[in-house]
């Protein structure tokens, strides 16, 4: 059986790095052919124009196909921490067929997200296909993912990495070595069916000087504080977009103000990697040259606040995109706004009176600062930028910044750009494997409904009788199809040993519940509640309409099959 996988993971490596080179070059031909002299006279009109036409001919293919889309990470993480590794078959083209035709046009986010989401949904319905159990399909998703990555960046070993730290694989043998062999099978296709060259290359780096280390420290503690901000600005973007119902009113309102933004600052068109690759050679005058503000890039002073703003705008344009209807994902621009920030980082140095400083080291170190604060994969960031930039006689500062990038921004913020949405869900797949199980678990695998119950005005005896007629130790007591309380032999006999000079009722005898949870409520939290109330029970809600009761002998048998199921190998 362990050789069958080695074999798979070379297979999925080798489709989802195909996958990753088919999507790159048809999104790059789009590109070309907008740039042809077709559009020569219309230079300027394109860069407000066509981000929309991208976005609108999108939510044209998701409204005519019925399409299902996402974005590919994010959808990763969701199908493994609550579908089981099970991604629907429409995954296959869906961000494939959506991703080439946003950012194609211009749409300000990258293609890395979507290989990895038609990667993933290659290696969960070929495990489907092949009756292969859990830990399988979750290695095979993990396998698309590190060979999408290796192909579009040619970074191998990154891309291991950064399947480790985003799906918290367990790191055996029996799930390293396929792995490895998917992501070298997808390095090795994007490299034989690509031109030779990088997406971005760094020159002229030296070896690390020990006395720019606080500066180096300066800059990790700017990367978190960008990482905030880039989280934050995502989400109210998506709030301030989600406000539309018609989703042809969003994504008209989102392009057209996308297209301002690109209009204004032209660099934030597309994935900007050649942006990244100016600013690894410190060319500002390439990067602001083309803004339409009539600001002189060549001043010092200008050139910075201009590159502040190219910064700050960059997240909104992103946003903007994935939240008007665009498919695409958070890596490039993460990217992008990290080589923006360390050149900013230098330029501010430089006004400071701080001359003679590497400027190529700073953009580098703070691509993967910002990599490492966003996304919090620190290892990955660290290992990418190494890979990718040949920065390894940087891999101190690296380590140092991205550390204190990630350390800080875990502390204030404890979630990812990836796991944000999933979290405030229930959603999460997290390196607990308590937890992990959980989020696997749903309502009704813990939830009884057949309960007996009785109303509030009941005379006791009739309560003693149905209890006794259910074979339950509890009954609850309803009013208006809400559960006020429960009865219990405990509540019954003390209602009879206690001198009433009235008949006494259900509600005399009761206990209301202390607590009440929704039917969509995590399992972490049903289980917090009860170790918290003490019960074994409590009454489940929907729309205010009691369902029933969530007992924890049904959680704790559901856990327990869950987690021989994960332990099964197939």
């Amino acid at each position: 059986m362990q050789h069958f996988i080695f074999v798979l993971s070379i297979l999925v490596g080798l489709i989802s790095g195909l996958v990753a080179v088919i999507l790159k070059n048809s999104t790059h031909a789009i590109q070309e052919w907008i740039r042809s002299e077709r559009f020569e006279d219309y230079y300027q009109l394109y860069y407000f124009a066509f981000p929309l036409v991208g976005i609108l001919l999108t939510v044209a293919l998701v409204r005519t196909f019925k399409l299902r889309t996402g974005e590919g990470i994010p959808s990763a993480i969701e199908a493994i921490s609550r579908h089981g590794g099970i991604i629907p078959r429409s995954q296959i083209y869906t961000s494939f067929l959506t991703s080439v035709v946003t950012v194609g046009f211009g749409g300000s986010v990258g293609l890395e997200g979507p290989a990895v989401g038609t990667g993933s949904a290659i290696g969960s319905n070929l495990a489907r296909w092949l009756r292969l159990g859990f830990k399988q399909r979750i290695l095979l998703i993990a396998c698309a993912t590190a060979g999408a990555i290796a192909s579009i960046f040619g970074a191998p070993v990154a891309a291991i990495i950064f399947t480790l730290e985003l799906f918290s694989i367990d790191l055996t043998l029996s799930s390293l070595v396929p792995l490895l062999l998917a992501s070298a099978t997808g390095a090795l296709t994007g490299l034989m069916m690509s031109d030779g060259s990088k997406l971005f290359y760094a020159e002229g780096i030296e070896d690390f000087d020990p006395v720019n280390l606080p500066y180096y420290l300066l800059l990790g503690v700017a990367c978190a504080l960008v990482s905030l901000y880039f989280k934050r600005v995502f989400a109210l973007s998506g709030r301030l977009v989600m406000r539309w119902n018609n989703r042809w009113a969003k994504a008209i309102t989102g392009g057209v103000l996308l297209g301002a933004l690109i209009f204004v600052m032209p660099p934030l068109y597309g994935e900007g990697f050649s942006t990244i690759q100016a600013a690894l050679r410190g060319d500002d005058w390439s990067i602001l040259s083309q803004n339409w503000l009539g600001v002189e890039a060549d001043n010092l002073f200008w050139g910075i606040g201009l590159l502040i703003g190219l910064l700050l705008l960059k997240v909104t344009a992103a946003s903007l995109t994935i939240h008007a209807g665009g498919i695409g994902g958070m890596f490039a621009p993460t990217l992008f706004m990290g080589s923006i920030l360390g050149l900013i980082f230098v330029r501010a140095l430089e006004l400071a009176g701080i001359n003679d400083l590497p400027a190529v080291h700073f953009v580098l170190i703070a691509m993967a600062g910002l990599m490492a604060g966003t996304m919090h994969a620190p290892l990955t960031a660290i290992f990418m930028i190494s890979e990718i930039g040949g920065g390894y006689p940087l891999i101190l500062p690296l380590m140092m910044t991205s550390a204190l990038a990630f350390f800080l921004t875990r502390s204030w913020d404890p979630n990812s750009i990836y796991t944000e949405y999933l979290s405030q869900r229930g959603r999460q797949w997290t390196q607990s494997k308590d937890k992990a199980v959980l989020t696997l678990l749903d309502m009704e695998d813990a939830m009884e409904r057949d309960i007996e119950s009785v109303e509030p005005d009941t005379a006791l005896y009739l309560c003693q009788a149905t209890l006794a007629r259910c074979h339950r130790n509890l009954i609850a007591v309803t009013e208006d199809g809400r559960m006020v309380g429960y009865l219990t032999w405990e509540d019954i006999w003390r209602a009879q040993r206690e001198d009433h000079h009235e008949e006494v009722t259900a509600k005399d005898a009761m206990k209301s519940a202390p607590a009440r949870i929704q039917y969509n409520d995590p399992m972490e939290h049903v289980l917090s509640q009860m170790e918290k109330t003490g019960m074994w029970y409590l009454p489940v809600y929907q729309d205010n309409k009691w369902l029933g009761l969530v007992s924890k002998t049904k959680l704790f048998e559901a856990y327990r099959k869950q987690v021989q199921d994960l332990s099964h190998e197939s």
